[in-house]
């Protein structure tokens, strides 16, 4: 790749390659741009997606990406940053397509804790939790961490102190390490840093994927959109975006109308037992004081009366009037019939969080299992809809 540039290029900002893609339509400006963030974002796809060929249709499709909205990245000294959240969005639309199109199936659950955490286990979720950090944090985490810039090198991007930088890398750290702790991964700050320089283990790209990404994106910048599965993606994230904000100002200028004549009805809270139903993903699973590993995220659905994962279906029911609010609901037992376990439950939009005594134990009083042994515990996570 780098065999095909104009030497004078290397040198150039992340700024001034945009703009003379943007002005010009240079492709040897937009190959420099592949070349230099091209490990990262790869890196961060093969993350998220075990398939090579998945991974390399979302490294396509972040890139496809910026060639169609390049004149609107309004930070480009973080250029690096945002196409790492591009590639997240990009890896982790291909993944849950892969989770629909096939059963999970259900992990056993009597299988023993796995020994302490390691790349393995925080493979599957870093990028997501690295993800959802602060802007400021999240900029400091990947530029110095994942895209392996020295913090005077930052620090000139970004416009600030070498000392501001710094604090916001150790906050960045400790923040990930917190956030990793909650998905049940215990790590001190020097794991987590051994962690990250696994990640940001180089991703060599290799030189037909990103001869084909550059002729790709420079065609997808036109407007067209080809047939390849890179571009579809691309395409849907894009009209994603645009159907977002579209509807964030419909719903702002519903709000006013709603003021205007009084539609209190609009805030009405939805009840449970519809905001509950839907697709969701497991993040962490505990049965009898043993963790099931907290990457095998596997996916479930719950409708009405039934909560479906594995392969069944599992009757649940909902008292939202209770303080903590309770739910009953089948799990397998023993002998793989299911069995009715009382609990208490946490529901906001994105995240749902089951607390189940084992079955013939009382309800629960608090989220947090007194005893981890006599207690299942459950945190899913809302998966978008296509």
């Amino acid at each position: 790749m780098e065999a095909n540039l104009t030497p004078d290029l290397a040198p150039q900002a992340d700024r001034d390659l945009l703009r003379a893609f943007v002005d010009r339509a240079d492709g040897a400006a937009f190959a420099e741009l592949v070349n230099r963030h091209g490990p990262l974002v790869l890196g961060a796809c093969r993350r998220v997606l075990a398939d090579a060929p998945d991974a390399e249709d979302a490294f396509q499709a972040t890139f496809l990406i910026l060639a169609r909205k390049a004149k609107t990245v309004r930070r480009p000294e973080r250029l690096g940053s945002w196409l790492y959240g591009v590639a997240l969005r990009c890896a982790f639309r291909v993944r849950k397509r892969v989770l629909r199109a096939k059963e999970q199936p259900m992990p056993e659950l009597l299988a023993p804790p796995p020994p302490d955490p390691h790349w393995a286990d925080v493979r599957g979720i870093l990028d997501a939790e690295i993800g959802k950090l602060p802007e400021k944090l999240h900029t400091a985490l990947v530029l110095c961490e994942l895209q392996g810039l020295d913090r005077a090198t930052v620090a000139a991007r970004l416009g600030v102190p070498i000392g501001t930088v710094s604090s916001r890398l150790s906050r960045a750290k400790d923040a990930l390490r917190r956030r990793l702790v909650r998905r049940g991964i215990t790590l001190t700050l020097v794991a987590v840093g051994l962690v990250l320089t696994q990640a940001a283990a180089a991703a060599a790209v290799p030189p037909p994927l990103a001869a084909t990404t550059v002729t790709g994106a420079l065609r997808f910048a036109t407007g067209a959109t080809g047939g390849t599965r890179a571009a579809v993606l691309a395409g849907k994230i894009l009209h994603e975006q645009f159907a977002h904000r579209v509807a964030v100002g419909l719903v702002a200028v519903g709000l006013v109308v709603a003021a205007f004549w009084g539609g209190w009805w609009l805030f009405r809270p939805v009840p449970d037992r519809d905001r509950i139903q839907g697709h969701w993903e497991f993040v962490s699973f505990q049965f009898g004081g043993m963790r099931v590993p907290g990457n095998f995220r596997f996916a479930a659905t719950i409708d009405e009366q039934m909560v479906h994962f594995g392969g069944r279906p599992f009757r649940y029911t909902l008292d939202p009037s209770q303080s903590p609010k309770a739910i009953d609901m089948e799990v397998p037992g023993p002998d793989g019939e299911p069995q009715m376990c009382q609990g208490v439950y946490e529901l906001t939009d994105d995240r749902l969080t089951v607390h189940l005594a084992m079955a013939g134990l009382p309800r629960p009083t608090s989220l947090q299992p007194a005893d981890e042994g006599q207690a299942i515990v459950m945190v899913m996570e809302r998966m978008r809809e296509d």
